[in-house]
């Protein structure tokens, strides 16, 4: 089966800086207990890491960005695989501006990225921003996705409100040609995050650290059902597991619908028209 993992996190010493087990980022402290991280926090060198990746079941992965030095690891991890299974969204952050942004989001493009990476919760401010309309537009113009953390959080430092699903609908409602994905799926909010996929056909609900056995039966219903177009996988990988998460999603979602939620849905969000 092809799957495409819709958040990865890679093992290079640059990538887990902020989750070094012994002095964590204060906002990914938490996580590193709740998922029991420290195993997957050791660094491995891309071809091991892909063979992993690989062995686990998954065949291709979407890695984020959180900043220019990101972008720029990220540029040079992409320049060293012969054979690259990745794709890769541009870090962009409030601090540097809307002009840098953007000069950042075309030096990305120009070099294969495909979208930018939004992280309210991280950043202190909700997803509807103004400072966030011209990343959106940006994106929106040059069909390229937006990924915007819009779920609960443990970050006890910000608002649990950043990532609420009612600014996507808002962000939806100014941007309706914006591929919007609603990483971890509005997972928090009740049905929210699913209401608003429903209401706007640009917007995709990624599944990334979740596992269905814990989701509301409403939830798997949309999946397998009227939202079955719109839904993608994930892991959030070192979060959870390549091949457990691979398992576990497989059992829920219907057979029928497994090749779109595991690969066909990833690939028209990321490279096909935004409805």
């Amino acid at each position: 089966m092809d799957v495409v993992d819709f958040r990865v996190r890679l093992r290079t010493e640059h990538m887990l800086g902020p989750w070094d087990p012994d002095d964590p980022a204060p906002h990914f402290a938490q996580y590193i207990e709740l998922y029991k991280m420290r195993p997957r926090l050791t660094p491995l060198d891309m071809p091991a890491f892909v063979a992993a990746m690989k062995g686990d079941g998954v065949s291709r992965g979407v890695v984020c960005g959180g900043s220019i030095e990101d972008n720029d690891h990220l540029m040079e991890v992409r320049r060293s695989l012969d054979d690259d299974p990745f794709y890769y969204i541009a870090g962009v952050h409030p601090k540097y501006g809307i002009r840098r942004n953007l000069e950042e989001l075309e030096r990305c493009r120009e070099q294969g990225f495909l979208g930018a990476n939004i992280a309210p919760y991280i950043w202190g401010i909700p997803a509807n921003a103004s400072v966030l309309y011209p990343i959106y537009a940006y994106c929106e113009s040059h069909n390229m996705v937006a990924i915007v953390h819009g779920s609960l959080h443990y970050n006890r430092f910000q608002s649990m409100w950043l990532g609420d699903p009612k600014y996507m609908d808002e962000i939806a409602i100014d941007f309706p040609d914006l591929k919007l994905v609603v990483s971890h799926a509005g997972n928090g909010f009740g049905v929210l995050g699913l209401a608003v996929a429903q209401k706007h056909p640009n917007i995709f609900l990624e599944f990334s650290a979740l596992w269905p056995k814990y989701l509301p039966e409403a939830t798997l219903q949309a999946v397998n059902s009227y939202l079955k177009d719109r839904c993608l996988f994930g892991t959030d990988y070192p979060l959870v597991e390549f091949g457990e998460a691979v398992e576990a999603w497989s059992a829920a979602v219907k057979p029928e619908v497994r090749e779109l939620f595991f690969a066909k849905n990833a690939e028209r969000c990321l490279f096909g028209d935004p409805r």
